[in-house]
């Protein structure tokens, strides 16, 4: 077909009697132009300059700028990780107390998959690593999600500057702004939840009854759930209350404010129920949870403000 297109274009070139020589530099152009297009989105970048290097990740954002989201959601920088080789990479586990082995499998277009993760490489050199974190539904990247930045220095890099890794990693004022900033408008509404966001220190419930027990029982990071974030993503509380007016068992939602009122969310029933139950849960909140519980409301950087934490809460009468 290529042979084809350059008899084409030689004869259009005769028809329009254009020199030789103008021709075959014509020619030249367009294939230049279409090979260099072709080899932008399919042509491996070079990590041979960073291989042998210890990197650590000092930073880790949204494109907003900041580390948190509207939800609460930190991003938190963590990996070490040094290349073997252009196909190899060893990423220190904080959970494992050991580097791990990871292949290193270019797709396309500086996107790479290392360690279950997909990966677009925005900056390589020996000094600092720029990778933005894709993420793939099937087999396309998502945009809109696809909007966080892992930040890496070289040890050598960080050593020659005198820079301390603990104190890059450590959230910075913009992150600090932003969060009182949340806490300001959750405070303003601590009954609403879209008011409300998660708490990076969660909610601490602490019994005051030998009649009342509690136990948090979401977010411990074991094998079949490793998201540390769950802890204060989706706080859970187990409570046992002996003693009760009557036997019940109910699951719903609270909303504890900056001062450790409670504020009823959400439960699921019935429409028909709902204003019975309602007022059956708000009772329990009053008469027994507020009243016989230690109550310390959820912080963000020193910041209390309000979150949600899911209650399941039993009764029994004796």
């Amino acid at each position: 077909m290529v042979l084809q297109f350059i008899l084409s274009l030689l004869m259009c070139l005769t028809f329009l009697k254009l020199p030789l020589v103008s021709g075959i530099c014509l020619i030249s152009i367009l294939f230049y132009a279409c090979g260099s297009k072709k080899g932008s989105g399919n042509e491996r970048p070079s990590l041979k300059e960073v291989v042998g290097i210890k990197y650590i990740e000092v930073r880790r954002e949204f494109d907003t700028g900041f580390s948190f989201n509207e939800f609460g959601f930190q991003q938190v920088p963590e990996w070490t990780m040094k290349f073997f080789s252009e196909d190899s990479v060893m990423i220190y586990s904080p959970k494992r107390k050991r580097y791990l082995h990871y292949l290193v499998h270019f797709d396309h277009d500086s996107v790479y998959n290392i360690a279950r993760e997909w990966v677009r490489m925005k900056t390589i050199s020996k000094d600092s690593l720029v990778f933005q974190l894709l993420e793939v539904e099937g087999k396309e990247i998502s945009r809109d999600r696809s909007n966080v930045l892992m930040k890496f220095y070289s040890e050598e890099y960080l050593a020659s500057r005198g820079l301390d890794t603990a104190i890059l990693r450590r959230p910075n004022k913009k992150d600090s702004a932003f969060v009182r900033s949340r806490a300001l408008r959750a405070s303003r509404n601590p009954g609403n939840l879209d008011s409300a966001f998660a708490a990076r220190s969660p909610v601490h419930l602490e019994s005051l009854s030998p009649d009342i027990s509690v136990q948090k029982s979401h977010g411990e990071g074991d094998e079949l759930n490793p998201s540390a974030a769950d802890e204060y993503l989706y706080p859970e509380y187990r409570i046992e209350i002996n003693g009760a007016w009557k036997n019940f068992d109910y699951k719903f939602t609270v909303l504890v404010d900056q001062n450790g009122k409670l504020h009823l969310g959400n439960f699921l029933v019935s429409d028909e129920f709902r204003a019975s139950r309602k007022r059956v849960l708000e009772g329990i909140i009053k008469l027994y949870l507020e009243k016989y519980l230690r109550i310390t409301p959820g912080n963000t950087l020193g910041v209390p403000h309000t979150s949600e934490v899911l209650f399941y809460v039993k009764g029994r009468t004796s």
